[in-house]
């Protein structure tokens, strides 16, 4: 059997044995944040915009790596692994940082911790299904836009969608707002116009959200209401892994799919082949 390779801190291990302690940060309060990526034929696509909400995360979080440690020595690492793991054709990448460990008044560099699994994607797209999640909302605050890892909502929305058999489901702020799924950003077409919750409503500042709002600058960022959704002509979802991905139904309701399938085809190049 083939030894699968996790790299923490930037040391490559047997991924069977434990690599964090008891008093890891994140482990113990949910104080870090993760990064999901894609690795497709040795390249991470829209590796910018990642180095860049790692590199935010951390300034707002007030972390700070380990001397000697850098964000291209992270670049090289996640690929490595890719290759150590024999998935650097396709590969869905997981880099969690944690505050190191200790207790809640300790200080202590960043500590990270990279996974690397093959990855492939359906030959076909029917489109998902989503419902709604009402039994937890999400605050809105200045780290609500971060991937943290106090992510007990997305945990129970998942398990919650399970039950219901949706694919999906969307989740909503205090103030009763829809702003995004559990694993991705949300859109909505209306007579033509495209619509996305804004990151203030509290949704997660996705990265392919933040390449499709510069690649389509048309794109209008507006709080969103289960009413406008149910009245909408289209809905997709968007995630750095699988990119644009169409809604057939939401709450009971089926959709189209004409223009986000044109949308698609305008950035086909960051689809999984």
């Amino acid at each position: 059997m083939m030894t699968r390779y996790i790299c923490f801190n930037g040391v490559f291990a047997d991924a069977a044995f434990p690599a964090i302690d008891a008093a890891n940060k994140s482990y113990r309060y949910g104080d870090g944040f993760f990064e999901t990526l894609r690795v497709h034929h040795g390249q991470i696509p829209l590796w910018d915009l990642h180095r860049d909400r790692i590199l935010r995360s951390m300034s707002l979080l007030g972390y700070a790596f380990a001397e000697g440690i850098t964000i291209e020595g992270l670049y090289a690492q996640l690929l490595e692994l890719c290759v150590r793991n024999q998935c650097a054709a396709q590969a869905r990448v997981r880099l969690s940082f944690s505050n190191g460990n200790g207790g809640l008044f300790d200080q202590s560099c960043v500590y990270y911790l990279a996974e690397a699994h093959p990855f492939t994607t359906p030959d076909a797209d029917e489109g998902i299904s989503l419902g709604v999640y009402d039994e937890l909302q999400k605050d809105a605050h200045r780290f609500s836009a971060l991937k943290l890892s106090s992510g007990f909502i997305y945990s129970r929305a998942a398990q919650f969608c399970k039950r219901q058999g949706w694919d999906d489901c969307v989740i909503q702020n205090k103030a009763g707002s829809i702003i995004e799924t559990v694993i991705s950003n949300l859109f909505w077409i209306k007579n033509g116009s495209i619509f996305t919750p804004p990151v203030a409503d509290g949704c997660v500042e996705g990265v392919f959200r933040s390449y499709l709002l510069a690649a389509e600058p048309q794109i209008t960022e507006r709080s969103c209401t289960r009413e406008l959704l149910e009245e909408a002509d289209e809905l997709f979802l968007t995630n750095a892994l699988r990119g644009i991905r169409k809604v057939r139904a939401f709450n009971g309701k089926t959709y189209t799919s004409d223009q986000t399938v044109a949308l698609l085809s305008r950035h086909q190049q960051l689809r999984l082949e």
